[in-house]
């Protein structure tokens, strides 16, 4: 599973990057809060393009935080950067069983934290000093499956394409990708790139 995370860029709208996204065959599509102007009207257009583009190429919808536009707007789900439980809790329950709700967790006690819960996904950034990616979500996916957490575990960075297969070998279901799609010099080619790895594992 490849996500694309919407971004700021200097080269493209957040229309253009999720465009070129799904053009190389990404069919998960985050739009950011960060990457449109802190303006709700600016971020209910934006996501209104991106129902378009989705719906029309059957690509998954996810907008970050926002609960109220995801409802509003019958997208498949949300993204919650505020992974904690009383968070995660409400947005199930507004947005029904049946809704995609993902968390940001930096850490295995941050996911245990959630353990019980509805969660589909938890997305793990790995920390700027770690050697090595694949130790790291190995570590934490032997944790998971040691304390009968059964949430689908996402690599969150931008990682070099050689390093895909590693991170699905330790037990991840996906990765979420931003600036390794959108500051590629051809974003199409990167992402088919990418998904060539994960597609053939």
């Amino acid at each position: 599973m490849l996500q694309f995370i919407t971004k700021i860029s200097d080269r493209y709208s957040v229309a253009e990057e999720a465009r070129m996204a799904v053009e190389g065959g990404c069919r998960w599509i985050q739009l950011s809060a960060v990457s449109v102007e802190h303006n709700e009207g600016v971020l209910r257009d934006v996501a209104h393009s991106l129902v378009a583009l989705c719906s029309e190429n059957e690509a998954f919808m996810i907008i970050e935080n926002d609960v109220d536009l995801v409802d509003e707007l019958k997208v498949h789900g949300v993204f919650l950067r505020d992974g904690s439980r009383e968070t995660v809790a409400e947005a199930r329950e507004r947005l029904g069983a049946h809704a995609v709700v993902g968390a940001l967790c930096r850490s295995f006690e941050d996911v245990a934290a959630l353990k019980g819960l509805d969660v589909d996904y938890v997305a793990v950034p790995v920390p700027d000093e770690t050697l090595s990616p694949a130790s790291f979500y190995s570590g934490i996916s032997v944790l998971m499956r040691n304390n009968a957490i059964d949430f689908h575990l996402v690599a969150m960075g931008d990682f070099p394409v050689g390093e895909m297969k590693n991170l699905l070998d330790a037990g991840c279901a996906g990765v979420a990708v931003s600036g390794a799609i959108a500051d590629a010099e051809d974003p199409v080619a990167a992402t088919r790139a990418i998904l060539e790895v994960l597609i053939h594992d």
